[in-house]
């Protein structure tokens, strides 16, 4: 995997670890925190990141393709994660010892990183530049 595109990756994987803990904190305090929603958490954050190093890798590869090999090979990969997902939410509902809100906290974890780096350390960057 190239080098920015897996710093990428290790900098969003460490950013919902912090992201999960600061949820945890708010579950506590809001006393909501339970271990049906624990593990839902646990559970969907670690989907979330499978999702995204699989995106990463599909990307890496993907490059190298010629475009149309490249767009069948994209968009399979895409489909195979989203099957994954509608697993995962699949069992969450299904299974009593996950709640499906800390599921879907979990799943979007990389969103909400993703963004939080766009919207705040990066505009912290250009104003100091």
């Amino acid at each position: 995997m190239h080098t920015k595109l897996r710093e990428e990756v290790n900098y969003v994987t460490k950013g919902v670890i912090v992201y999960d803990l600061i949820v945890m904190a708010l579950l506590l305090i809001t006393s909501t925190f339970s271990k049906p929603m624990f593990l839902g958490l646990l559970f969907g954050t670690m989907i979330a990141i499978l999702n995204f190093r699989l995106l990463a890798i599909t990307i890496n590869k993907s490059v190298t393709m010629p475009a149309s090999k490249a767009q069948i090979y994209s968009t399979s990969q895409y489909m195979l994660r989203m099957l994954i997902t509608g697993v995962v939410i699949f069992v969450s509902v299904k299974a009593p010892y996950l709640h499906v809100i800390g599921v879907a906290i979990g799943l979007l974890s990389p969103k909400f990183v993703i963004l939080a780096k766009a919207l705040l350390i990066d505009k912290l960057k250009r104003k100091e530049a």
